[in-house]
């Protein structure tokens, strides 16, 4: 990676574009491969905090709102994923951007498992190399799972198998394909960063664009934009196309069949429940069908394998009610699939920050089915509780709150006992919180604070 590195920065003004988590790690790295380097750093915080070490390496600063100017200053550009360029960057500034992903795959593709979609990535990324890891083999997990690509370098040797979670974001700006791509689904998302569904499913499919004769694209065929974009483009590696079928899945025997492996795989003991995970895991094993793996392989560290934390997360009963954590739902689609996998679910929150999706099929089901209490939050809370109002259902009970704090009473004096309380909001959480974690940290408050107003008081201390 050194000497790639030094070909992209030889005598080139450099721009760490964004200082977050990734922006941090980058210069990290180039402080250590190049002590000497002086670096520029632009993020729209006018404050940013810097370490002393940091401040030592810095050549200029490009802070506050009119921080894009940097990209005029700069010959090269490290960018951060959340940073939103746009279409109005012209060619010769887009010539200029790299990345981690980028980079990283530019030097690691042959190694390279990478799996996005807007829905499953961190499941089927983490199964992935969960199972590898049972198995023996030598394997790392990065990208945006949490862990930048560049953190991780002294972990790679020429053995290892790398699982790269990667997002819309982190693909954009890549001209570079893993040697297995998986594209597990494409749904309306991200909206309020990509100008078009176009933009984002482009985005998406540059996954599997730059791929050659011997790599693979593995896919989920059901998906009708995947089609469409396979269609559009001229794609040159070998596509596996997976559908949810009998013929892949014998529900009788709750086994799965996997083209390349002799032996059915028992998914029975799996922890992940619901036909979405179903697919993951039906996905997964192909992944490790083509990493070489054996069903055996795949089935003995399938049942090890503990959920993620805020996807269908069983918090268990308080107050004679259990609670169901699916904050990582942020689109109609996932919750749709919750509410099919769980049963008696009577109360559910829905709505945060409003990104433009269409709600007509989540509320369509919502007001089909047995769930009576829809406590609904923020701007995409208030369209889907106008959109529901219109289905005039008497026997539903409807609640807007400004905060996750607010639910509590709703939930306790409305939910029936022994019934599901589910927050699988079907929408972003910026208009509240920073992220999704944040906002499942907030419902687990509140659980809390139901809690210790229901338990019992201890016996020896009255």
């Amino acid at each position: 990676m050194k000497e790639l590195l030094r070909r992209y920065i030889k005598d080139k003004k450099v721009l760490i574009l964004g200082f977050g988590r990734e922006g941090r790690s980058t210069i990290r790295l180039l402080q250590y491969f190049f002590p000497s380097l002086k670096m520029a750093i632009a993020d729209r915080n006018p404050g940013l905090p810097l370490t002393e070490v940091e401040n030592e390496k810095v050549s200029e600063l490009f802070l506050g709102k009119d921080y894009l100017n940097a990209l005029g200053w700069a010959d090269i550009v490290f960018k951060s994923p959340g940073i939103n360029l746009g279409k109005s960057i012209d060619s010769s500034i887009k010539q200029k951007i790299v990345s981690q992903t980028s980079l990283f795959l530019e030097k690691y593709s042959t190694q390279t498992i990478g799996i996005t979609g807007t829905k499953g990535k961190s499941t089927t990324a983490s199964l992935t190399y969960h199972i590898l890891k049972e198995a023996g083999k030598e394997v790392v997990l990065v990208g945006n799972i949490g862990i930048p690509p560049f953190d991780l370098l002294q972990n790679i040797s020429r053995k290892s198998t790398i699982i790269f979670e990667i997002s819309a974001h982190q693909l954009e700006y890549i001209n570079h394909s893993p040697h297995i791509a998986v594209l597990l689904n494409i749904f309306q998302e991200h909206l309020d960063y990509f100008s078009s569904m176009d933009d984002y499913s482009s985005a998406k499919f540059n996954i599997a664009k730059y791929q050659q004769t011997n790599d693979f694209l593995i896919f989920d065929n059901s998906n009708l934009i995947i089609k469409k974009l396979l269609s559009d483009y001229k794609y040159n590696g070998q596509k596996i196309a997976i559908q949810l079928s009998d013929k892949i899945y014998d529900a009788r025997n709750q086994t799965i069949h996997i083209a390349g492996l002799q032996e059915p795989i028992c998914v029975k003991n799996s922890m992940l429940h619901g036909r979405h995970n179903l697919k993951n895991i039906i996905i997964t094993a192909s992944i490790l069908s083509k990493a070489g793996l054996q069903a055996k392989d795949i089935e003995r560290g399938l049942p090890t394998f503990k959920p993620l934390e805020h996807r269908l997360e069983d918090l268990g009963v308080v107050a004679d009610i259990r609670f169901i954590n699916d904050s990582i739902s942020t689109i109609p689609e996932s919750t749709i699939e919750a509410i099919h996998t769980l049963l008696d679910v009577d109360t559910i929150i829905l709505g945060g920050h409003d990104r433009g999706v269409n709600y007509n099929k989540l509320v369509n089901l919502l007001a089909d089915s047995a769930i009576r209490n829809l406590i609904f939050m923020g701007g995409a809370g208030e369209r889907m509780m106008r959109l529901f109002a219109k289905k005039n259902r008497p026997t539903k009970n409807l609640f807007f709150v400004n905060r996750m704090s607010e639910t509590e009473k709703i939930i306790v004096d409305y939910t029936q006992k022994d019934k599901i309380c589910l927050l699988s909001p079907a929408a972003a959480s910026y208009d509240q919180f920073n992220n999704f974690e944040e906002r499942g940290r907030a419902f687990k408050a509140m659980i809390n604070s139901i809690k210790e107003k229901h338990e019992l008081p201890d016996k020896d201390n009255p």
